[in-house]
């Protein structure tokens, strides 16, 4: 019997496959976008330039961001830009940063956007927003931070190495494995996430192998977007990785690509059902070991201390995770903590 639930969805467009990117241009016209800019990082700067380029009826002016990160001063610069220009629209290019920047500047302006997802985090379906640091840091949580259209060609992924399509990729299994046991899931929740693990477990080893594999890198992308847009409350992985990787400035994907299986090994008592479904989605005996052992097949780093964490902020990182509150299937104490931060720092196969 199917137990009651409630389904949110604010359900941005989408556009899915190789050679959406041409879309540009129409989907502009659509939202009624004339005067935009757009927002990347270095490694988007080319292709931002080829959409401007093939937008002539839309005045375009490409802002590369200026620091690492999401940052208050390139917040500032883009909400400042977008009022000064008259812009009444723009686009994203990119990954969790550049996306992360147009959330929080469309929450804040109010204006609508294209995103054009080139990789695996899938941020750009989340509505919470967050920038700057220390002092200068904000966030908050509104559907106005999502795109009004958000482009996924696979095309646009070829250019992503080995190693960082691994742990993008890894980064939405960690979404896609806490929504299987998240306290808001719900039947077409569970259905669509457990779809994700097996299209990420099944493609990510052939991306890694023969990164110019344009199949793989579509079932991936698919896995992504499924892992992003159909997600219930996430618990104990995304508490750690999330305040470890901001406090340590860790890479984002990285943090969430090791932590995740000593996560699930955590709660594989607590959350049986969710464990049934991630080991018939991988076909493997043990949810947590079997997602380690795809990051080992992956051939990427397993273990904190090789992202840059130092053993004696083991600690610290306890005391600012256990800071937060969050939901998890299992009570987590600070000893938890401690073990579950201890065990991801040194990178040997979880155990508890």
């Amino acid at each position: 019997m199917i137990e009651n639930f409630l389904f949110q969805s604010p359900a941005p467009r989408v556009l899915f496959g190789c050679g959406t990117i041409n879309a540009v241009a129409a989907e502009l016209a659509l939202h009624k976008i004339t005067r935009a800019f757009v927002l990347c990082t270095g490694s988007g700067a080319e292709l931002s330039r080829r959409i401007a380029a093939a937008s002539p009826g839309c005045d375009i002016e490409v802002l590369r961001l200026a620091n690492a990160g999401i940052s208050a001063e390139d917040f500032e610069r883009a909400t400042q830009h977008a009022k000064k220009t008259g812009a009444n629209g723009f686009i994203t290019v990119g990954g969790g940063t550049p996306i992360g920047l147009a959330k929080a500047v469309a929450a804040s302006t109010r204006l609508p956007y294209l995103a054009v997802v080139t990789t695996y985090s899938g941020s750009e379906m989340a509505s919470n927003w967050s920038y700057g640091k220390g002092k200068d840091a904000r966030n908050g949580n509104s559907l106005a931070a999502l795109p009004a259209t958000a482009l996924y060609d696979p095309d646009l992924t070829l250019s992503l190495p080995a190693k960082i399509s691994a742990q993008s990729g890894m980064n939405a299994m960690a979404h896609a494995v806490e929504s299987l046991y998240g306290a808001d899931r719900s039947p077409a929740v569970e259905m669509l996430a457990e779809c994700a693990v097996r299209q990420l477990g099944a493609s990510l080893p052939r991306v890694v192998a023969r990164p110019d594999d344009i199949d793989a890198r579509t079932d991936a992308f698919y896995g992504a977007w499924l892992a992003a847009a159909f997600r219930a409350q996430v618990g104990v992985e995304h508490a750690i990785a999330q305040k470890v990787r901001q406090r340590f400035g860790l890479s984002h994907a990285g943090t969430h690509s090791v932590v995740v299986p000593y996560a699930i090994a955590f709660n594989r008592d607590a959350a049986k059902g969710a464990m049934e479904k991630i080991e018939r989605a991988l076909g493997v005996k043990d949810a947590g070991l079997g997602l380690y052992d795809l990051n080992v097949r992956l051939g990427i780093p397993t273990g904190l201390k090789n992202l840059g964490m130092k053993e004696t902020d083991i600690e610290a990182a306890a005391d600012f995770v256990g800071a937060t509150a969050f939901a998890n299937p299992r009570p987590v104490s600070r000893a938890d903590l401690v073990e579950l931060i201890t065990q991801t720092f040194h990178g040997a196969a979880p155990h508890f």
